[in-house]
């Protein structure tokens, strides 16, 4: 038995550290099982449910171990096998013809985060930049939060999120995580801060698990999270408990929100929230008297709004204007992500060798399918990257690719409902059987995975693909293709620093932050000024979608599409298909389905402007009146395609051009 480091490439908030055992002498079940590290200051030793049993999956009998070419008409995963460096020779012919033909930029590079390994995502872009190609940029899921914060604060990365559990901590506000389900690490986190006496308030759009352990907890209609934070912010203002050194010492601007907030007519927003202001008053108390010992967890649910940043600054001016930053037992946990800036950048550019070609140009990963519809693009590569389950508006996304004269190819690991499109299907090799690096958007710092052997010899990592297609096209003197995935890594441990380098290899990873360390503890944050900006703050935004909102029939209803507790958008399905049904269900209030006169278990037609699908009506009590859920991400290839992104709308969030998935309004009738 052969021990190795791993690290869990999906993209969750931990990338749980690990020791994998593996059999390498084994005819095909080389990977035995994952011991979770128990020292891990995050992790703590265990896995969330959806990934208990990885070993199943590495080897699932559906998993894809040859390459496929496409048999019948696309739509469907209707493929026959072909050598895999037959493939790869067609592939290399296509590439040489479109250029020819249409210019290298015509060749698209779509990816994600379906791997979250630096190598995984980025070692790609040598080839790219090599022809000259387009690739995709940005993401679908937080920027909008990302680029509000960082319009505050110069970053959105502020707070060590180990501090929740730190002695100074009295009170955590959970605002939109499903912690319980989404991110079971800092839910255990959370835990151990109740036994030692922090009080939880949770506010949401549902009433989840969280709920169960939470002094307050309050429920609120998706959109309308930033009136509920004005409610707050004015409650502050008019009690004079905001920290006035604190705005004057560490803000610009700070006259302009006093002023704004004194323009907030609080009957208007209690009535839009049909709250009592006595309601409230109980979380006012405890958020003034805790000044100085509050952090809040903000979810990236809040933020897939049309106005989602702006949500998002909404609700981080509370923090502000109380003071609540840059203390041991305050500040605002959202992405972390921006604290590794500085330790992966050099890895990123040593990995994409982009000082060896012309800035590639790139388009917005959300808006895929609109510019697909364009024909500037005739060649397309995806990997890491499930898009006609993970975009919005998949009508438009699906027409794009039924395009006659895009050619398509897919890395992948099993048939995905992406591969319905393609043209020529490559197999990829497991997380577990390629040599990376990951750096936690959540918990700050690096770690490693080391390859263990896969049993299948067409299976490929996504750089070896493209190596093999680099040969093809003539390019076997081409220096920057020459590394292997291993040699890559190697030479991305000597670029951090020493005590980096050395707890890598070591323990397996790095953290930045230690339970007591305090991030921006001068509160010189990294503005031009050192002071959180808050000249672009502004409460007047999303008016014509609230009233759009407040004036619905009964039969229309705002859409909320949440992962299921036991997927990670859409995948692992395989390992969990025992839930799958629950991707066919729409789930409503009781009230609204004894108002409608519809019957639990029967089929109702749901619809909008954009697409239209039938599903089954269950009860949830969780969920307000008018509002329905449907669970996202369905990760097989089902027939009917009930994905409810099929409901939203591609236009963007404002500020960061993600993907305001919680928008949309649906019809529900009976069929």
């Amino acid at each position: 038995m052969i021990k190795r480091i791993g690290t869990c490439s999906k993209d969750c908030y931990g990338s749980c550290v690990f020791i994998g055992e593996w059999d390498d002498q084994a005819q095909e079940r080389k990977f035995l099982n994952a011991k979770p590290v128990k020292k891990h200051p995050f992790t703590n030793g265990f896995f969330c449910e959806k990934l208990v049993k990885r070993e199943s999956l590495i080897y699932h009998p559906e998993r894809l171990k040859h390459a496929l070419i496409r048999a019948g008409p696309k739509g469907s995963n209707n493929f026959d096998r072909i050598p895999l460096d037959e493939a790869i020779k067609i592939i290399a012919n296509r590439v040489n013809k479109t250029i020819a033909n249409f210019g290298s930029k015509s060749i698209l590079g779509a990816y994600n985060s379906g791997n979250n390994g630096l190598l995984s995502r980025f070692a790609p872009f040598r080839f790219f930049g090599k022809i000259g190609a387009t690739i995709t940029s940005g993401g679908i899921c937080n920027e909008g939060g990302c680029v509000g914060l960082n319009q505050l604060f110069g970053t959105y990365s502020t707070t060590n999120p180990l501090q929740l559990i730190n002695p100074k901590t009295n009170i955590i506000v959970n605002w939109g995580s499903d912690v319980a389900n989404r991110n079971v690490h800092t839910h255990y986190l959370i835990k151990r801060a109740i036994k030692n006496g922090i009080k939880l308030i949770s506010i949401d759009s549902r009433k989840t698990q969280n709920f169960k352990d939470s002094d307050l907890s309050f429920i609120i209609a998706p959109g309308r999270d930033h009136l509920f934070a004005q409610l707050i912010l004015k409650q502050i203002l008019e009690e004079q408990a905001s920290d006035k050194d604190f705005l004057i010492n560490h803000t610009s601007n700070w006259e302009h929100i006093l002023k704004e907030l004194g323009k907030i007519n609080t009957k208007k927003i209690l009535d839009q929230l049909n709250l009592e202001i006595n309601e409230f008053q109980d979380l006012i108390n405890i958020i003034i008297e805790n000044k100085d010992h509050t952090i809040f967890n903000i979810g990236y649910g809040i933020q897939k709004d049309f106005f989602g940043g702006r949500i998002v600054q909404t609700i981080a001016l509370i923090q502000i204007l109380l003071g609540n930053l840059g203390k041991s037992g305050t500040g605002i946990i959202y992405s972390q992500s921006d604290f590794n800036i500085p330790l992966i950048n050099p890895l990123i550019d040593f990995i994409t060798q982009k000082n060896t070609y012309e800035p590639l140009k790139n388009i917005k990963l959300i808006s895929l399918g609109r510019e697909l519809s364009t024909n500037d693009y005739k060649m397309l590569f995806i990997y890491n990257f499930n898009p006609v389950s993970s975009l919005p508006n998949q009508n438009q996304l699906k027409r794009s690719f039924l395009r006659k004269d895009l050619f398509t190819v897919v890395q992948e690991i099993f048939l995905t409902e992406t591969t319905k499109y393609a043209d020529i299907v490559i197999p990829s090799k497991f997380d577990l059987e390629s040599d990376d690096l990951f750096s936690p958007y959540y918990i700050p710092g690096i770690s490693i995975n080391q390859a263990g052997p896969c049993p299948y010899e067409n299976c490929l990592t996504n750089y070896e693909f493209f190596q093999g297609l680099a040969l093809n096209l003539g390019w076997q003197n081409l220096a920057i293709l020459k590394e292997n995935d291993l040699e890559i890594v190697q030479k991305c441990l000597n670029l951090l620093p020493n005590i980096a380098r050395n707890n890598v290899k070591i323990h397996g990873y790095h953290l930045l932050f230690k339970n007591e360390d305090v991030p921006y503890e001068k509160l010189q944050f990294p503005t031009v000024d050192g002071r959180i900006h808050l000249k672009k703050i502004s409460f007047n935004f999303g008016a014509k979608l609230l009233n759009k909102r407040n004036n619905r029939e009964s039969h229309e209803f705002l859409l909320i599409t949440p992962s299921f507790k036991y997927f990670l958008h859409s995948q692992l399905g395989q390992l969990n298909s025992q839930f799958l049904m629950v991707f066919e269900k729409i789930y409503l209030n009781p009230l609204d389905i004894e108002k409608l006169k519809l019957k639990i278990g029967r089929k109702v037609k749901v619809s909008n402007d954009l697409g239209k699908a039938d599903y089954t009506l269950e009860s949830l009590d969780s969920i307000n009146q008018g509002v329905a859920l449907i669970y996202s991400g369905s990760p097989m290839g089902i027939n009917k395609n009930h994905n409810p992104n099929i409901f939203i709308s591609d236009k963007p969030e404002e500020l960061g051009y993600s993907g305001a998935y919680n928008s949309a309004i649906i019809n529900v009738e009976k069929i």
